[in-house]
């Protein structure tokens, strides 16, 4: 599992876009008014209440099974006497719930669902399962189980109890029926989520009509007006990094919108002018474009910004642009359409600055990019102590230096100050928590600070896609893997072009082997952008897992053939080959495998020398790298989320050199190490299966290896396969073992 923080990397967090919440339009939040969770008159079911988690994310895929989970919501209700997640009141807070919470069982005892048969108890929460996969697959399946067929035992209902029955069957009805009409009615998922949900909208990057050295405010007043749209609940705003993407386009409107799955595109153009003093101004004019026609439907009256007044054109135009688009605005929405990030021209200004640095972080990159970043978030900071956006991104930043730095005590405290700093100036900034609660959940190991600060972050952002890939990667560490992949998919809607969000699905997919999905997300990452490695990693994952070593060569090539620079995320796939490219491997430097941290030099550097040697037949020329990584970890205090597995790799070392003694001693440490951080009993959530399975092989004792493997094959979130373990060059001490071929036998790929 500590694979998928590094896969899906700590650059998750960082995402610099601002979203809008789920934005349930009118006719939809009229059905929670009050507290009520019941659908109200005119109104089908498929309201926030009753949403299942793949439609609350707009995951194109969405079918029938939609239907059986708002059934279950109808039938849970009415067996328990109270909605799943009673004490949502607000769209968003129900929206958040059925994508990441699991309600309270229903039993045959006890306050919910009390005397209800436990068949009927276990199909609603079947129905209620966030995965459609693991919900009955039809209507048909649903009236089995509810006419009897599927009762048995002392829980068979006597003839008396058969109104259960009736009250289930029209309950599945009406579900159904009015889950037809949705789905007979509404516009493609390309298109829209839902046409009764919020208008889905992208601001393009606004045209600098002026001085080239004018383009960095141009971008930053870009950026603002995002930030306000985001805010309203009428708006599903797209990412900016994915509609920056369309700078200087010559692609159409209709080409735009159905690449971002939007109805409408903000754009505007920025003219500038010298006044009679020679200080320059700028006039902005927005034009609202409809994505579906490819023409302007909509241009707004001209806004003119002065040097003392960058800030008030922002909510001006964001506000027209809610009125253009007919969005509801409450008192509190035009409030905070009216706020402004900051007053000082040179905070916002290093805020721009900081949100280009911080983009420009590539994934796996050095952490110059990121302290590049945080420097220009502390001088936003510093000019005004207010700047709620700024303390977000940095606490985000310090956050994701302390992951990459894992062992630095100073990164780490660090860390914790600003984000204390933070959390007295910007209490409850989304990015804020939710860096606070990734150092719950990674140094203080307290998971429900943890849950409870995720929870909060989400309620506030539910459509902010770093807050969502942030989100996903904890909730997937928690072990609550349904729920983190469904907010996974929800980034990837809402940042539809951007490779972080792809990426991050992609592995999540794979991780959780989905291989269908793993298949299209990073198929499309590396339509996206084939020069970027990120994709191709994840798509070579997937074909080391699932093909035979002839696709696998022919994946790596054209990997090779499409990435300029490749980095070790790509590189790192050669010594599983063999041959002439575990040579190459070999001969290749730290730097040009693009190796900056300690993780990296031991897990994905030394580490995977020493497996081009095992793959070779020579032990000797692995102990070399073996002793390697025990000299750079026998003296190094190991502390944060990577020291359990830092402990294994170096239990590894040292009997891979032959000092067993000493490596049963680092691994009874690393294991102690590991309960006090796991959510799974296995360890599998903590520790990579395989190198536990290395560590007991070369101790002598193939069947515990043995075990760990099978832990890892039976993890739901561990990725791996049988082939794959087959492939492992750490791994070849076990062949030919009685327990590893019955292994390999019990587990065909």
């Amino acid at each position: 599992m500590l694979m998928a923080r590094k896969a899906i990397s700590a650059t998750q967090f960082c995402g610099s876009a601002t979203v809008s919440d789920f934005g349930v339009a009118k006719a939809l939040s009229s059905s929670t008014a009050g507290g009520s969770t019941l659908t109200g008159t005119g109104v089908a079911i498929g309201t926030p209440a009753y949403m299942p988690p793949e439609q609350a994310s707009a995951d194109p895929h969405t079918d029938h099974r939609a239907d059986i989970y708002a059934f279950g919501v109808v039938a849970y209700e009415l067996l328990a006497g109270q909605h799943p997640f009673a004490g949502k009141t607000t769209p968003q807070q129900l929206l958040a719930a059925h994508m990441s919470e699991v309600p309270q069982a229903l039993a045959s005892t006890g306050p919910l669902g009390s005397g209800v048969p436990s068949v009927l108890g276990a199909l609603v929460m079947r129905c209620l399962a966030k995965d459609p996969a693991e919900r009955p697959a039809s209507a048909a399946e649903l009236l089995e189980v509810l006419d009897g067929t599927a009762w048995s035992g002392e829980h068979r209902p006597r003839p008396a109890r058969r109104p259960w029955v009736g009250i289930a069957a029209a309950i599945l009805t009406v579900a159904v029926a009015a889950g037809a009409y949705a789905w007979g009615t509404r516009r493609s998922l390309a298109v829209v989520a839902d046409p009764t949900g919020p208008v889905m909208l992208a601001v393009l990057p606004f045209e600098n009509a002026g001085p080239s050295e004018q383009t960095v405010f141009t971008d930053g007043l870009t950026d603002a007006v995002t930030a306000k749209l985001v805010a309203l609940p009428g708006l599903a705003v797209i990412d900016r990094q994915s509609a920056a993407q369309y700078r200087q386009t010559t692609k159409s409107a209709k080409q735009i919108g159905a690449e971002l799955g939007v109805l409408w595109l903000l754009e505007g153009v920025v003219r500038w002018a010298k006044d009679a003093g020679g200080v320059w101004r700028a006039q902005v004019t927005p034009t609202l474009v409809d994505a579906r026609a490819g023409t302007t439907r909509w241009t707004g009256t001209p806004v003119v910004i002065t040097p003392g007044d960058p800030f008030t054109a922002q909510g001006d135009i964001a506000t027209k642009v809610a009125d253009a688009l007919a969005v509801e605005l409450r008192p509190n929405d035009r409030a905070a359409l009216a706020r402004r990030m900051t007053n000082s021209p040179e905070a916002f200004a290093a805020w721009v600055r900081g949100v280009a640095a911080w983009d420009a972080v590539a994934y796996g990159a050095s952490t110059e990019g990121m302290k590049r970043a945080a420097a220009e978030f502390e001088t936003a900071v510093a000019l005004d102590s207010m700047f709620a956006e700024a303390w977000g991104e940095l606490a985000a930043v310090y956050y994701a230096l302390a992951i990459f730095t894992t062992v630095d005590r100073d990164s780490e405290a660090r860390t914790r100050a600003t984000i204390d700093r933070a959390l007295v100036h910007a209490p409850g900034q989304p990015r804020v928590l939710l860096a606070l609660a990734g150092l719950r959940f990674d140094y203080d190991h307290d998971t429900t600070s943890a849950d409870t600060l995720v929870a909060r972050a989400l309620s506030a952002a539910p459509n902010d896609p770093a807050v969502l890939r942030g989100a996903s990667i904890l909730l997937l560490l928690r072990q609550h893997a349904d729920s983190g992949y469904a907010l996974a998919k929800r980034a990837a809607v809402l940042d539809p072009r951007s490779m972080r969000s792809l990426v991050l699905v992609a592995n999540e997919a794979v991780m959780m082997r989905r291989w269908d999905d793993a298949r299209r997300y990073s198929d499309a990452s590396v339509a996206l952008d084939s020069t970027d490695s990120r994709g191709w990693a994840v798509l070579l994952e997937l074909t080391f897992n699932l093909e035979d070593t002839t696709t696998q060569r022919r994946t790596l090539d054209r990997a090779l053939a499409h990435v300029s620079r490749p980095d070790n995320t790509v590189l790192g796939y050669m010594p599983y080959i063999g041959g002439a490219y575990g040579s190459r491997y070999v001969a290749l430097s730290a730097r040009e495998l693009g190796i900056t941290a300690l993780y990296d030099s031991v897990l994905f550097y030394y580490s995977i020398k020493a497996d081009v040697f095992h793959h070779r037949g020579e032990p000797a020329g692995a102990r070399v790298y073996y002793d390697s990584i025990r000299t750079l970890l026998m003296s190094r205090p190991l502390t944060g989320p990577y020291a359990p597995t830092l402990l294994l790799q170096r239990a590894l070392a040292e009997a891979g050199v032959g000092d067993t003694a000493v490596a049963r001693r680092t691994l009874v440490t690393a294991l102690a190490t590991a309960r006090r951080t796991a959510s799974r009993p296995d360890l599998t959530d903590v520790f990579f299966p395989r190198s536990a399975a290395a560590v007991y092989a070369r101790l002598g004792e193939p069947e515990t290896a043995v075990r760990w493997l099978a832990a890892g094959l039976a993890s739901p979130s561990g990725g791996y396969t049988s082939r794959r373990y087959a492939m492992e060059p750490s791994l070849f001490v076990l062949r030919g073992t009685p327990a590893f071929e019955r292994f390999l036998r019990e587990h065909p790929q």
